[in-house]
């Protein structure tokens, strides 16, 4: 077995964030498998076994996250330090705004194992909007880093298109036209060369349906929802195992 790929597993499980981004990849791949089972009249046991296994991974991903609400005011305090005006409310708005919802979450959890008896709708509910205002700042990140890539592109192609030099010293000045990328070969490189923010956006717009459809703003089957889950928990660990693929600064 290739010694680099059992580092990089060894680095990604003794991450908490890595063990977390797996656990809910089961959690939202049950989700989706015990649908499609349902749907087809498979073995009612089978789903009932995986309907299971992700309310029990819904809630040890829950205790796992005691005290990260923690993590992210620091992360936003640090982020109150970058330049740009953009980047620094929303990153520094978004982690505060995670910090809240998880902390919903951990009265959900106390609420789930009998530590407390509580409202699971009324806290489910105020984690969920706190989750969306999260997410849509994530998004609004997401499109100004997008934003700013595709000008500094079309910015170059621009001074690249048409360039001139002298012929045989100074005597014959001419212009030369170099052919231009097309929109689509422009975009193309954007999104090769900036995987990470492409990526971030892949994951948010996911993301996004969860807590939407928990409010009752959009209605989806299961099937989406574990789906959209699973896109969104494959792109977290693929962030979290390559380095190059986490967004700078998060």
């Amino acid at each position: 077995m290739n010694s680099d790929f059992v580092d990089n597993l060894v680095k990604f499980n003794s991450l908490s964030n890595g063990r977390d981004k797996l656990f809910r990849l089961v959690q939202y791949g049950s989700k989706f498998a015990w649908w499609y089972l349902q749907k087809y009249d498979v073995s009612p046991e089978v789903v009932d076994r995986l309907q299971k296994l992700g309310n029990a991974l819904s809630t040890t991903r829950k205790f796992m996250q005691l005290g990260r609400s923690v993590d992210f005011v620091h992360g936003a305090l640090r982020s109150l330090h970058l330049t740009d005006p953009i980047l620094r409310w929303s990153i520094t708005m978004s982690k505060l705004n995670q910090a809240v919802a998880l902390l919903f979450d951990h009265i959900i959890w106390a609420g789930r194992i009998g530590l407390a008896t509580i409202d699971k709708d009324k806290w489910s509910n105020l984690s969920a909007r706190f989750w969306i205002v999260t997410l849509i700042l994530n998004l609004t990140r997401d499109i100004y880093d997008i934003i700013t890539v595709i000008s500094r592109e079309v910015k170059i192609r621009t001074a690249k298109s048409s360039r001139s030099h002298y012929k045989n010293g100074i005597s014959d000045h001419k212009t030369i036209s170099k052919p231009k990328l097309t929109n689509t070969q422009l975009f193309v490189k954007c999104v090769t060369e900036n995987q990470s923010v492409f990526l971030d956006l892949l994951k948010n717009l996911c993301d996004l349906v969860l807590p939407l459809e928990s409010l009752g703003y959009v209605k989806v089957s299961p099937g989406v929802q574990g789906l959209t889950g699973s896109v969104s928990s494959l792109v977290g660990i693929a962030s979290t195992w390559n380095p190059l693929l986490k967004l700078v600064p998060s």
